[in-house]
């Protein structure tokens, strides 16, 4: 599992900073908070220069976490459309820019069930997909794509089957499915996803708040979790999406306790 292991740049109060410490780790990195939202007038070309700058000294595998904040691609509204398709061929030139292999995005999917709405939702989604995508397998990139609101497996497992690209996988939250998929288990998210799991972020929390705090703290059991992956001979890319280092220290302590039974 350490193989495919990284730490999210949020992990401190810079992305130098975070590259410092996943180089001490010898993990990878996932670029999280892209600096658009800040610099929102600042142009692309300069964000990507000071991203490169801040990663000079970094050598180990690199992912992007797209921007999300309140995007979503599938929307009725063409001229809110337009600002997400942006913001998305933002994230995917990052993503080159910094030589990254994979970047997650969000479904956008706030869940809405009035009729119509989820067979609308779909068909937007995977029609934008299907033509995008076309840019990741262009430039050997992988996308996936993050459960937040979703209370079943199989809802991103139809939208990523309907997109039909080996370009287009899955990326499983843990911390999101204890928060918001109650009737479910993330070991039944690990069996349904199976050979299409291809990224992970694993963080924990107590059902009530998104805490994203190290694996032993919160009602998740993490022994379980990884016997599932190892049982099923999966091997995702793993990111310990937690934002304070001591939560990072203890969940790899915990990792490597794991990985001596």
């Amino acid at each position: 599992m350490n193989n495919k292991l990284l730490i999210s740049s949020s992990a401190k109060k810079t992305i130098r900073e975070s590259a410092q410490l996943a180089n001490e780790l010898n993990t990878g990195l996932e670029i999280s908070r892209l600096p658009f939202y800040k610099n929102i007038n600042t142009s692309e070309n300069d964000v990507i220069l000071q991203l490169k700058e801040d990663l000079k000294d970094f050598k180990n595998r690199i992912t992007v976490h797209a921007l999300f904040s309140d995007l979503n691609i599938a929307t009725q509204d063409l001229l809110l459309r337009k600002t997400v398709e942006l913001r998305y061929t933002q994230s995917l030139n990052t993503a080159k820019q910094l030589k990254a292999d994979t970047v997650l995005f969000h479904t956008g999917n706030k869940g809405t069930l009035h009729y119509g709405s989820q067979e609308s939702f779909k068909r937007n989604f995977i029609c934008f997909w299907k033509d995008f995508i076309k840019e990741f397998e262009h430039s050997n990139i992988t996308a996936v794509i993050e459960n937040v609101f979703e209370t079943s497996p199989y809802y991103c497992l139809d939208l990523t089957e309907k997109v039909n690209s080996n370009n287009f996988k899955l990326a499983l939250d843990s911390g999101h499915v204890n928060l918001y998929a109650h009737n479910t288990k993330v070991v039944d998210w690990i069996k349904a996803y199976n050979k299409n799991l291809y990224h992970m972020h694993i963080h924990n929390n107590f059902r009530t708040n998104d805490d994203h705090s190290n694996l032993e703290n919160g009602t998740l059991d993490y022994n379980e979790i990884f016997s599932a992956i190892k049982e099923l001979n999966l091997s995702p890319s793993i990111v310990l999406e937690m934002f304070s280092e001591e939560d990072i220290r203890k969940s790899i302590d915990f990792i490597n306790r794991f990985n001596q039974k």
